[in-house]
Formats: structure tokens, sequence, C-alpha cells
């Protein structure tokens, strides 16, 4: 007997290698309070919300959810792949394991400048 509900798929666990070498193809997306993201966040990162992704990211973009340890990420990008965003991944251990392999982070605000950078 056949199932007549849309079969939903999980979210692609990325390790932060995987991120940093595909990070020119996917929007990251810290979900972090403001405070938490000021302190450090992986390079590029924008600070959004779930509502907020919902709003203003097409289902269909590319996107890595991230967070300080992974937890929070991984419970957001399994709801955002029930809301029907098909390309969601997460960054394994969050912002811990992306410092831990050694890739800097961001302090402040977003942007393209090197200042704000520590390893």
């Amino acid at each position: 007997m056949k199932s007549t509900q849309k079969q939903t798929q999980n979210p692609v666990s990325l390790v932060p290698a995987q991120l940093k070498s595909r990070r020119n193809q996917l929007l990251v997306i810290d979900i972090r309070g403001w405070l938490e993201y000021w302190m450090g966040h992986i390079p590029g990162a924008q600070r959004l919300s779930c509502n907020r992704i919902l709003k203003d990211i097409p289902k269909d973009q590319p996107i890595a959810i991230t967070c300080l340890s992974g937890h929070r990420s991984a419970i957001a990008a399994q709801w955002l792949v029930t809301q029907g965003y098909c390309q969601v991944y997460n960054l394994q251990g969050g912002l811990l394991a992306w410092q831990g392999a050694g890739y800097a982070v961001q302090r402040g605000r977003t942007g393209g400048r090197d200042e704000g950078m520590v390893k």
C-alpha cells in the first residue's frame, strides 16, 4: 500500500570543512540571537530567525543553518524542510566545531572587512 502523504526529506549534515568549501554555493544563516551572533559568527553568515527565512528566502535557495553547538540549527533545519525548503544543510557541531577546525570567526556585524576576524 502506497502512502499518499508527501515524503519530507531530512536536512543534510555538513562538517566544517564541507561548509567552508561550499560557502559560495550556500546562503549561511545563523539562527542565534543578536548578542550571540555579534560575539562571533561564521564570516558572511546572516543572522535570521526562522520566521524571517520564511518571509525573505525562496524555498529553492540552498541554505546552511548554524548556531553555537548545532542543536538549535538541527531543529530549525528540520522545521524548514517541513515548510517546503528543499536544499537545507545543517552545520554539525555549529560554531564550536567551526572554531575547533581552526577556521576564523567574525565578530560584530556581518560584512566583508577582515578587521572583525579572529581565530
